[in-house]
């Protein structure tokens, strides 16, 4: 975890400090927050947001390891069933895993009541998985350089540290 100076300089610790969830607009520093945390070893998941409703479900059942946590597949968009797959993510070795979700704005604009609620379901699965020692990290690009979730695992969505200013989201 976090126990040494060092540590603190670790890519990661900004990803988590404020909370798990962070939002990326540009793309390329979305890739370099990925590549930062694959380079910790970090599993990495990734899902895109803007596939239609069934496949970005299947994406979701492949991240979670739906089949193998429940013998089943894939998720079928029930939330409750999603924080119980989140509850029960396994870790690999490191026990470190980010979820990478590009084009949430897609699930915004379809319903921003259940994105909101996958945030969420995110947040409070990451801080139940530090009591484990596990860490979860999401990140969450959008196309929309105003988006803003708030409450969540009753903490807000943070903008990463390089576009955390509106004037490097174009704003």
């Amino acid at each position: 975890m976090f126990t040494s100076e060092a540590d603190f300089e670790r890519a990661d610790w900004p990803l988590i400090q404020n909370g798990a969830v962070n939002l990326f607009w540009k793309p390329e520093i979305l890739a370099k927050a990925r590549e930062a945390l694959s380079a910790l070893d970090y599993e990495i998941a990734e899902v895109s947001c803007a596939a239609e409703v069934p496949n970005f479900e299947v994406q979701m059942s492949r991240a979670l390891s739906w089949k193998e946590q429940f013998g089943c597949e894939p998720w079928t968009g029930n939330l409750n069933a999603l924080e119980d797959g989140m509850r029960h993510l396994p870790f690999g070795p490191s026990g470190r895993n980010a979820l990478v979700m590009t084009g949430f704005h897609h699930l915004v604009a379809a319903d921003g009541k259940r994105a909101h609620s996958i945030l969420d379901i995110i947040e409070s699965a990451a801080r139940d998985h530090l009591l484990a020692s596990n860490l979860l990290i999401a990140l969450v690009q959008t196309d929309d350089p105003r988006y803003s979730c708030e409450s969540i695992g009753c903490r807000n969505a943070n903008w990463n540290g390089a576009e955390w200013l509106n004037a490097n989201r174009g704003l």
